[in-house]
């Protein structure tokens, strides 16, 4: 349950911040949004855990909304949808052979474009977003993020959004592989919240 529990947040982590971004045009954690976007050049790893750099502060405010939407919160109905479309999109990702050499081969030319100061520049960011206009994007039940029109019209928000989008996708797939499925979210909510308020206190 901890390891699913970790992947979980993570994706409720990226949609808030997806949420957030649409809404006000900002994410109010750095800490969340790098932790988030971290997770993507990390899979040679030997545990959930590491995914995150053994850093469950940088997944607080995952972990914080997947308890109040858990406790049916209707502040975060949008981003409970966002989460499950995530989900249903990684299920079907794992099925798809050619996109997933796609979204690597971006993340390994992404690489160069990171500096030391500013590892999630915008240049990242902006092929990060490319990436998942070329791949999640084309697939169905798309993420369709609501907010504030003048947010939603300005590149560099929406590329935001579509770059902590593909973080969320990463998470969603690592739920699937430590065993998440659909039928723990409707019938193991409470442990689920118990998890986390433990993560929480680590």
């Amino acid at each position: 349950m901890r390891d699913q529990t970790i992947a979980l947040s993570a994706v409720y982590q990226a949609a808030t911040m997806a949420h957030e971004l649409a809404n006000s045009g900002a994410v109010r954690d750095p800490q969340s949004w790098e932790t988030s976007l971290a997770s993507l050049y990390r899979f040679n790893v030997d545990s959930t855990e590491e995914v995150f750099d053994r850093n469950m502060s940088g997944l607080a405010l995952g972990l914080n909304t997947l308890i109040k939407s858990f406790n049916k919160d209707n502040h975060y109905i949008n981003v409970m949808k966002y989460t499950i479309t995530l989900l249903s999109l990684a299920s079907k990702l794992q099925h798809r052979p050619d996109m997933l050499s796609v979204i690597e081969k971006g993340l390994n030319d992404s690489q160069v474009l990171k500096t030391t100061e500013e590892p999630f520049n915008k240049s990242v960011v902006a092929k990060l977003a490319q990436i998942y206009s070329q791949t999640i994007s084309q697939m169905q039940p798309r993420v369709i993020v609501a907010g504030q029109p003048f947010h939603l019209k300005d590149q560099a928000i929406t590329e935001k959004i579509r770059a902590i989008l593909l973080a969320g996708i990463r998470a969603a797939v690592l739920w699937k592989q430590v065993g998440g499925g659909q039928l723990q979210i409707l019938f193991k909510r409470k442990a689920y919240i118990d998890e986390a308020k433990h993560l929480l206190t680590e």
